[in-house]
């Protein structure tokens, strides 16, 4: 079945109009009735891609039911295997590819930003929001299958895991509640004692992160922006880094570049195509951006592919 989606009048529609003329895109329902979670299996064949560099704003989890894979997380490198978890927070531009065995399967887990905000008060639920919003050097996100045995998460995976395949009465129930409970034992195991910024900084800035992941495509100005969310631009520009680690500029490009190689590598767009679709006029500036990011150019990295 496919789900509906709505999308605002403004130029980031011309990033998705795109995606829709270069492919045919299927849309599945949230298997939890009613939000927004997606919790499936994905097999996957040796030696192949299992998803191309993306980023989007949900948080994702991978839980390795069998075989091997090789997770790039924001440019750091993972091995991962049965039984290992490994977190992607919103935002971060992320890539797996399956190993030498022969099976390969992994459960993911998707919660999207509402889902944090929905069971707690407006700022509270920004701060929990936040633990999940950036892949922070100081932030946990890989689970091996040994650092699990004694721990509190893998009891909640493997009662999580249980109710998806046995499909008891009222399942999809007791998935959100367990998907709660994981993120809930997460947050308490693995969050620093400190928050780095208030809770009503918080909230805003996970605002304007989202505002980004939405928004990308269009001439964002950052005194602006900072100004529509009632902060000064000075406090705003030291809060925005203290809290994701990078200037907003580099955020946003991030997000832009991530966007644009989607288009590039799997929808098949020129290089022209995705860098006006992605909210950059100038072609060569996009050039030097990319190359910024990624150590290579779009025309490089095309022929790379192409050559694969």
């Amino acid at each position: 079945m496919n789900a509906t989606i709505k999308l605002s009048k403004n130029i980031t529609n011309l990033f998705f109009e795109v995606l829709m003329k270069k492919s045919d895109i299927r849309i599945e329902e949230p298997r939890v009735a009613g939000q927004e979670i997606e919790f499936f299996v994905q097999n996957n064949l040796k030696n192949t891609i299992a998803c191309r560099a993306h980023i989007h704003k949900a948080v994702e989890l991978l839980y390795v039911k069998e075989g091997s894979y090789t997770v790039t997380l924001d440019n750091t490198r993972y091995e991962i295997g049965e039984g290992d978890l490994i977190l992607f927070c919103s935002g971060a531009i992320h890539h797996v590819v399956t190993g030498e065995s022969a099976q390969n399967s992994y459960y993911v887990i998707k919660i999207p930003p509402s889902f944090f905000l929905g069971f707690a008060k407006r700022d509270a639920g920004a701060e929990y929001a936040m633990r999940f919003a950036l892949n922070r050097r100081e932030s946990k996100c890989l689970w091996r299958k040994e650092e699990l045995k004694e721990n509190e998460i893998k009891r909640v995976l493997d009662t999580l895991v249980n109710e998806f395949t046995q499909g008891k009465y009222a399942s999809e129930v007791a998935i959100k509640l367990k998907i709660m409970e994981l993120l809930l034992t997460i947050l308490r195991q693995y969050t620093p004692s400190e928050p780095l910024v208030n809770d009503q900084t918080s909230h805003l800035i996970y605002a304007v992160m989202n505002y980004v992941q939405e928004r990308f495509a269009e001439d964002i100005d950052e005194k602006e922006l900072a100004k529509s969310y009632g902060m000064s631009y000075s406090h705003f520009s030291r809060s925005f880094k203290k809290v994701t680690g990078m200037t907003f500029k580099n955020y946003l490009n991030r997000t832009r570049i991530s966007k644009a190689e989607q288009l590039l590598f799997l929808k098949g767009c020129s290089v022209s195509e995705a860098a006006i679709a992605c909210g950059y006029n100038s072609i060569s500036y996009f050039i030097k951006v990319y190359r910024l990011f990624t150590g290579t150019t779009p025309y490089k990295a095309l022929r790379s592919e192409a050559a694969k």
